[in-house]
């Protein structure tokens, strides 16, 4: 699958600057669950991040579900917004965020990544090999941390063009976070892990994109 932005800028821009970003992410499994109330949907836990260094000017992003046409697509980012403010970051020693997603049972992929900062969005401009899961009906599984480590520019400075995409094992960190959201979980969490280690490689041919800022309009009164 071949990724352009020039074809899903826009909506991914709208969706970025909006106010009401969790719906990019999809639903996610309310606090008060039961496993009776999820017995017939399927439950991901899953962390995105990426390095503390770079902070609030750069977000991970990873699309999932974008590719089959199957299932709701969603964007996972490490960082939100709510009226173009930076949200706080569920870690102490990088920016990131634990979902705790409601999904239709079946298998699913992660599909491909981009690095975005506040001008810039940076993708692959061939995407990846996707990593797909599957997840049953009544199922809760752990598939891992979706991680962009920090570029360098010539100076050693971090640069959110030079970020590239890793899967890492942080079960211990994530799941305590996730069972903290969703109490009823514990103990119920099955680890099916993506393949770990480096999604791309640092000789990925880039499409970079230049973002226009997001505006805020000002309500009309009635």
């Amino acid at each position: 699958m071949k990724l352009s932005l020039s074809r899903c800028r826009w909506p991914l821009v709208a969706c970025l600057s909006s106010a009401f970003l969790l719906g990019c992410a999809g639903p996610q499994v309310a606090k008060e669950a039961t496993p009776e109330s999820t017995k017939d949907r399927g439950v991901v836990v899953v962390s995105v991040t990426h390095d503390a260094e770079t902070g609030r000017r750069a977000s991970a992003q990873f699309v999932i579900d974008k590719a089959s046409g199957q299932f709701e697509t969603r964007l996972l980012r490490s960082v939100e917004q709510v009226m173009g403010i930076p949200k706080g970051s569920d870690f102490d020693d990088e920016r990131g965020r634990v979902y705790v997603m409601d999904v239709e049972p079946g298998v699913h992929s992660v599909d491909s990544w981009q690095s975005a900062g506040d001008s810039v969005r940076i993708a692959p401009r061939n995407a990846p090999a996707p990593l797909r899961f599957e997840v049953k009906a009544g199922e809760v599984v752990y598939i891992g941390n979706l991680n962009h480590t920090t570029g360098r520019n010539l100076f050693g400075m971090s640069v959110v063009a030079g970020a590239l995409p890793e899967v890492r094992d942080r079960r211990e960190l994530d799941l305590a976070i996730a069972e903290r959201k969703v109490p009823a979980i514990k103990g119920r969490v099955q680890v099916r892990l993506l393949p770990l280690g480096p999604w791309s490689d640092a000789a990925v041919d880039r499409l970079v994109q230049a973002v226009p800022p997001a505006m805020l309009v000002r309500p009309v009164k009635p």
